[in-house]
């Protein structure tokens, strides 16, 4: 269906909107987050407190859901999914999974010998949560992250765009600036980087299935070895 002019603005206008809602709606998550743990009394790293964020981030991708469907009239995928073979999959794991294991120790490395390298204090709270709750969490990043930031908002933002690499470094620095609440700079060029990887696998392939499986081992993996490094 073509638009005319002042329809097509319309429609940019709501999707812009949207784009803003979403990223908004992240900080309030962590705001009102902050309030229920002061409310409560219970530490910004303990398992209560990552249950409760994590429903939130459920409720956030479902609201993003609603008002793609509702306001936008389109689905919150605007690419559709490519269908690829198993040796795909599998590769693409792997290579991504590698890229993630150079290029993060690379940046580790980096910050060490400009000592600018710091622990998160939330790991020692971390390496006490239970296997479910990992899980929990590893699985909620994996499918809420991949669909905000890779599914609906860097299409969305190629539709402002003629190169598609400006959707890209937006969505890749938005992902990297998400995980400011971990306290460290390496907290922050690590997702980013790993944003960037993501980003451009979805520009090329169009899959976030391989995306999501991606994410859910890095961090259930990370987040199993936190348990057995940090005392």
């Amino acid at each position: 269906m073509q638009l005319n002019a002042e329809q097509s603005t319309s429609q940019h206008a709501i999707v812009i909107r949207g784009m803003v809602l979403t990223v908004l709606f992240f900080f309030i998550i962590s705001f009102v987050n902050r309030g229920i743990n002061a409310a409560i009394g219970i530490s910004e790293w303990s398992p209560l407190s990552f249950t409760i964020s994590r429903f939130f981030y459920w409720v956030w991708l479902a609201l993003i859901f609603v008002y793609a469907w509702r306001l936008e009239h389109q689905p919150l995928l605007l690419w559709p999914e490519k269908r690829y073979g198993a040796g795909f999959y599998l590769a693409s794991v792997f290579g991504i999974l590698l890229t993630f294991v150079i290029g993060t120790n690379i940046i580790a490395g980096l910050l060490m010998v400009f000592k600018l390298f710091k622990r998160s204090d939330a790991m020692a709270g971390i390496a006490q949560f239970s296997i479910l709750l990992k899980v929990f969490i590893s699985l909620t990043a994996a499918v809420v992250e991949e669909f905000v930031f890779r599914g609906y908002l860097m299409p969305r933002l190629q539709l402002f765009y003629k190169s598609v690499h400006w959707p890209v470094i937006i969505t890749s620095v938005l992902f990297g600036l998400a995980h400011m609440r971990w306290g460290t700079i390496v907290n922050v060029l690590g997702p980013m980087f790993i944003g960037f990887i993501f980003a451009y696998h979805y520009q090329k392939y169009r899959n976030i299935k391989v995306l999501m499986a991606c994410h859910f081992l890095w961090d259930i993996v990370g987040l199993i070895l936190i348990g057995h490094t940090v005392k």
